[in-house]
């Protein structure tokens, strides 16, 4: 009995002493963000930002309920991140901001260790969760939540890019069923089901009504396909009604057209690369060509300065036989008369 009270009080003295103190912003409306003390500024900017970014995700969720209420935390360091998790709660080690739609509760981080982060970017992204979870509760599965998430968040990056190409070369596309239970709490795994999910859900929210690339449908089968999940509609009866097939057939056309798209990048990729060694080869050459056109002309401007520096004397050549005018005295008295010379 003892040993379990000294237990309850360590764990109690622990869970306050890792407790992360939060000071409440002041407004906001129905979003509240609290921030660890320090980080004021980027709180407010997020309190500013959050009413636009769920007005504009509430456009994806047409005749939907929409979260009344909103918690944000926001904290410096993403390995804060469970301890100002609600109580039952967790947080991934890896995430650098959580949603927990059913409470309307998000905690976001401003870094991860001495990696910096746009908390913006993060926020818009658990929004979507949260405006998601507020639409379809638990109707939602994971891939939807994730895809939907990201069409809103604005964020990009290399590495899920790079995750997806590898699955469509090495074949690694994880099946449709199989998707929800491939988010385990290890980051590396998850990723390749994050990449998957993401762009599945956009080309849902881009393909149109019908399976016609020019046929962007200005997103009105996705926003029907969460309407009418959201009205208890089964996924596959709502994926019929607003794209003419079912989930997983439009799983099928993601695969072809995620397959087409990044096996043929290294095609396209190697023949961008002989353009541009083209390109280079043709500018050596220019250049080697410039380069030797200037000596030429630097060696005949030099040849023709020396031609005209050279002064060539005469050779002397003497007169033949005696000198004519030998005899002839310049001072001898003769008058004006012209001297005649044949």
């Amino acid at each position: 009995m003892m040993r379990a009270l000294v237990l309850a009080v360590m764990t109690l003295f622990a869970t306050i002493a890792s407790a992360v103190p939060l000071e409440r912003l002041p407004g906001g409306g129905r979003v509240e963000v609290r921030y660890e003390p320090g980080l004021e500024a980027t709180a407010r900017v997020l309190q500013a930002g959050a009413e636009d970014t769920l007005a504009r995700i509430s456009a994806d969720l047409v005749e939907l309920p929409v979260p009344r209420a909103v918690r944000v935390q926001l904290v410096r360091d993403t390995s804060e991140l469970p301890a100002v998790a609600p109580d039952g709660r967790g947080a991934p080690s890896w995430a650098i901001g959580v949603a927990y739609p059913d409470l309307g509760i998000i905690s976001v981080a401003t870094r991860r260790g001495g990696q910096i982060v746009d908390p913006l970017a993060t926020l818009r992204h658990e929004l979507a969760h949260v405006a998601l979870g507020a639409a379809l509760g638990p109707r939602a599965p994971h891939w939807l939540h994730e895809g939907f998430a990201y069409q809103h968040a604005g964020e990009w990056a290399w590495d899920r890019t790079e995750t997806l190409a590898g699955m469509s070369w090495f074949g690694g596309i994880i099946p449709l069923d199989e998707l929800d239970a491939s988010f385990p709490a290890e980051e590396l795994p998850a990723n390749r089901a994050y990449a998957e999910s993401y762009d599945f859900v956009g080309y849902l929210s881009r393909r149109g009504r019908w399976e016609d690339t020019a046929d962007d449908g200005d997103r009105w089968p996705f926003r029907r396909f969460l309407t009418m999940v959201g009205q208890g509609v089964a996924l596959d009866t709502a994926a019929m009604r607003a794209y003419g097939k079912p989930l997983h057939e439009l799983f099928d056309e993601w695969r072809s057209d995620v397959s087409r798209r990044y096996l043929m990048a290294p095609i396209a990729l190697f023949g961008l690369a002989i353009w541009v060694l083209c390109a280079l080869l043709l500018m050596l050459a220019w250049w080697r060509k410039r380069r030797h056109n200037r000596r030429r002309l630097g060696e005949w401007e030099r040849e023709e300065r020396a031609r005209d520096e050279q002064v060539v004397a005469p050779p002397y050549v003497p007169w033949p036989g005696e000198d004519p005018f030998a005899d002839i005295d310049d001072d001898d008295g003769g008058g004006n008369s012209p001297k005649i010379v044949n």
